[in-house]
Parts: structure tokens; C-alpha cells; sequence
């Protein structure tokens, strides 16, 4: 049994690819597997936005959510403030009081506050995105440099000819 080489791990490609997805693979020569991959976790991240509003990414509230989400990158966190600063703040929309108990604090939220599954499913893909994110930084952080290029005409898997 022969053990195959071993690719070295290249933290700049991993960090690339946390700071924009699939920033990694473009800086490293795999344009086109960064671009599908910037495609499919920027898509995942937007549909849970626009499912379940600004509300879903949320650094306070839904703390261990948003440990996943965060392998998205920065705009993760971007999204995060600007939950705090338009929709907490009610400078988007007016807030309106929860029903409490009577020794209980009052609560109000935004009038344009997620809820129910809206909320989940929107939760959900921002958090897969994250996930989707931190395998892509790592395949960037170990994949051969410039793999993307074919390799001598031939599809992958095909032997030579006479070749047992």
C-alpha cells in the first residue's frame, strides 16, 4: 500500500477564503473552482437572508447559530451589525411590545423581526453557507496550486492506452 503525498497546508489560501469565499482558490490559481465556490456559498447565504430576513444572523441572541455561520467571513459579521444597528435600534421599523408576564422585564422587538420557520429555514442556510465555507477553505489550503488547469487533453481517470 503507497501512501499518496502529502499537499503541505497553506494558511494564506485558508484566510483568503474566510476573508471572501472563494478568494482562496482564485489567489491560488483555481479560478474556476473558486468562482463556483463563491457562487455557491454566497447563493446559500443570500436565499437564508432573504427567507428569513436580517434577523436570522444574529452574534447575541442565537449565539451557537452564529459560531457556523461565521465561517461565511466578514460578511457574516456585517450581517450581524446590521441587524443590531437597523433592526434592534428601531431605525428600519417601530418596535413593538411583546406580551410578558406582569414581574417580568418589558421586551419589544422590531416590527420587521423573523419569526417561526421563515426564521429557522433562513437560520439554517446562512449556517450551512458557513459551513459549505469553512470546507472550501480548507480544500483551498491543501489543494495543488493551479489544479484547475487540464492535465495533457485527458479527462480524469481515463488511462493510457495499453496501460493494464
Amino acid at each position: 500500500m503507497t501512501d499518496a503525498p502529502s499537499q503541505p497546508f497553506r494558511p494564506l489560501s485558508f484566510l483568503l477564503g474566510w476573508i471572501f469565499p472563494g478568494l482562496g482558490h482564485i489567489v491560488a490559481g483555481n479560478a474556476r473552482r473558486g468562482l463556483y465556490a463563491m457562487a455557491g456559498v454566497l447563493l446559500l447565504f443570500v436565499s437564508g437572508i432573504g427567507v428569513g430576513g436580517l434577523d436570522c444572523v444574529d452574534r447575541t441572541e442565537d449565539r451557537l447559530w452564529f459560531i457556523g455561520q461565521a465561517g461565511s467571513g466578514p460578511i457574516a459579521f456585517a450581517a450581524s451589525y446590521a441587524n443590531d444597528a437597523l433592526l434592534k435600534s428601531g431605525s428600519a421599523a417601530p418596535m413593538i411590545e411583546m406580551p410578558s408576564s406582569p414581574r417580568s422585564p418589558k421586551v419589544t422587538v422590531s416590527a420587521f423581526k423573523s419569526i417561526a420557520h421563515s426564521n429557522d429555514f433562513g437560520t439554517l442556510l446562512v449556517f450551512l453557507a458557513g459551513l459549505m465555507n469553512i470546507c472550501v477553505m480548507l480544500d483551498a489550503a491543501v489543494r495543488e496550486p493551479s489544479s484547475d488547469a487540464p492535465i495533457s487533453g485527458r479527462r480524469a481517470g481515463e488511462r493510457k492506452a495499453g496501460a493494464a
